[in-house]
């Protein structure tokens, strides 16, 4: 039986009777067999502390602790007490551990803020090295999981920060949510503090994996999104003016993350992490109950826009280059006629005349080109109207606007609804460049197709790596990660496979441009090129 078939097994008997805490026993399953803690926040009464008894039965011989913290608390009653024998007899301070927190495989501590400073400093040590220091001696600590639960998150300002960046994994459990889970939770006759389970993990398995889990790869595209969260993290704690909402990940803290993903890599019969593990990420890093909205898109996202880490700005070079190329030696000359107004030069300024009918002085219709060439098309404007030979000293007036068609304008004579009139136009011939116009050369042709042709290949061996991605990863088959963020990389494929499409779009499109100028084999006008 491979390590996730049994792993498959064992949740499954774990999750026996509970209802709508799968994702909470997994990831208190996982963070246990990575030597990590984890944080249970929610409300009393949602089985938060059933989570740790039936965690338990995960073990073979599995000692456990369990304590409801008060203010009141004394190391004693945590990590043993005081052995009165020998501090008599040998004048030793040491405690007996037996039956404590210092010998248990799996530790339930209840309400953890509560507990004084006392307790709380020597945690950190326990959690974070698995060391207890009894009298004279450090002694090695077996827990293999510890759960802590609350209702609260720890108060601030008041020495909590450290111990709760010990526990790696935090969760929200609320209550039963879907009716037929809640009636069947009230009603059947189960015991639930019964030990069930029957694929339990071994002492020698735990260690053997521990081992393993070190040896699991860390692929570039792993690294990628974790820089990619890193820098969202840093861009959003700029934006926010009190410290104490910003969120802080701490190195020591990414280190355990990425242990904890190559945890799961491993349970899943992999070697190495992939893009479904990084969704762990998002119930590691946030502080505040606000910020786990805020997390999941900063993971979420970059796993996304950044998750299949493959280069493609060689192809689309590789494309500009051919394309340049192309236009290089297909491009000439062609006469292009235009209509362009016809400027009048009267008294040193130009003019253009405007065909106005209806309004009174027809023959005054030249109008200064600065005044057509500054207005708008959203605001009329009044502007001076003239005769051609500038006899006339009368003024006579009048409203104009551009027009969105070429060399029309409005014109009003009060500046309201107006009618569209053209601006008087003569015909020009340019000679002007184009690419594609000029016959390509056989062996230009042969050039170009060899080069189109692989980047063709390319683009289909990378299709192929996202086909093959798509289906050796087991996106929707994690035991850890809900298959609903699934979608989240497939979206991610999909977007890459759209752009190698469009690369293979715009390969074509510059094959049919060079072959469609005229037909390649074509001898006279294959001539009308020299190809050097």
């Amino acid at each position: 039986m491979s390590v996730k078939e049994k792993i498959e097994k064992l949740l499954t008997q774990l999750n026996e009777g509970i209802f709508e805490k799968e994702e909470v026993i997994r990831l208190a399953l996982l963070s246990s067999i990575a030597g990590e803690s984890i944080f249970l926040l929610g409300p009393p009464g949602v089985a938060k502390s059933l989570v740790a008894r039936r965690l338990k039965f995960a073990y073979q011989d599995a000692k456990v602790f369990e304590y409801l913290m008060s203010r009141f608390s004394t190391p004693d009653e945590i990590f043993g007490p005081v052995s009165i024998s020998k501090l008599k007899n040998e004048d030793k301070y040491e405690r007996i551990t037996g039956r404590y927190l210092p010998a248990a495989d799996v530790v339930f501590l209840d309400e953890i803020w509560k507990a004084g400073p006392s307790i709380q400093n020597a945690l950190l040590t326990v959690i974070n090295e698995k060391k207890f220091r009894n009298g004279e001696n450090e002694i090695d600590v077996p827990m293999k999981a510890l759960i802590s639960a609350s209702n609260e998150l720890p108060a601030k300002e008041q020495g909590l920060e450290a111990l709760w960046d010990r526990f790696l994994v935090r969760l929200y459990v609320g209550g039963i949510e879907d009716t037929g889970n809640f009636n069947a939770m009230i009603s059947e006759k189960l015991n639930l503090y019964e030990d069930t389970v029957l694929d339990k993990i071994t002492g020698e398995e735990y260690q053997s994996w521990s081992k393993a889990i070190d040896k699991i790869e860390i692929p570039s595209n792993v690294f990628n999104v974790i820089d990619v969260v890193r820098k969202k993290i840093a861009a959003d704690n700029e934006k926010r003016e009190n410290e104490a909402n910003q969120i802080y990940v701490s190195d020591r803290r990414w280190r355990k993350i990425v242990r904890l993903l190559r945890t799961s890599a491993f349970l899943n019969d992999r070697k190495e992490v992939d893009l479904m593990d990084c969704f762990l990420i998002k119930d590691c890093i946030w502080n505040e109950d606000g910020q786990r909205e805020a997390v999941f898109q900063y993971v979420s996202g970059a796993i996304e826009e950044y998750g299949v880490n493959i280069d493609l700005s060689d192809i689309k070079d590789e494309l500009k280059d051919v394309d340049d190329d192309v236009k290089k030696w297909t491009t000439g000359e062609k006469p292009v006629k235009y209509k362009v107004p016809t400027p009048y030069l009267i008294q040193e300024k130009e003019y253009y005349q405007v065909f106005i009918k209806g309004f009174y002085q027809e023959s005054c219709n030249f109008i200064l080109m600065d005044d057509i060439k500054n207005t708008a098309e959203d605001k009329y404007v009044k502007v001076q109207r003239h005769q051609k030979d500038l006899y006339n000293n009368n003024e006579y007036w009048i409203w104009i606007k551009k027009s969105s068609t070429e060399n029309r304008l409005f014109v009003s004579p009060d500046g309201k609804d107006g009618t569209e009139v053209d601006i008087e136009c003569k015909s020009e011939t340019r000679n002007e460049s184009f690419p594609y116009i000029k016959p390509a050369h056989p062996n230009a042709i042969k050039g170009w197709d060899k080069r189109i042709q692989l980047v063709l290949t390319k683009t289909d061996n990378l299709k192929s790596k996202i086909e093959s991605y798509r289906k050796e990863k087991h996106i929707r088959d994690n035991l850890f990660v809900d298959e609903k963020f699934g979608d989240i990389v497939e979206t991610n494929l999909d977007n890459l496979k759209k752009e190698i499409i469009n690369f293979e779009l715009e390969a074509e499109h510059i094959k049919h441009c060079y072959y469609n100028i005229v037909p390649s084999n074509d001898p006279i006008k294959t001539k009308l090129l020299e190809y050097e």
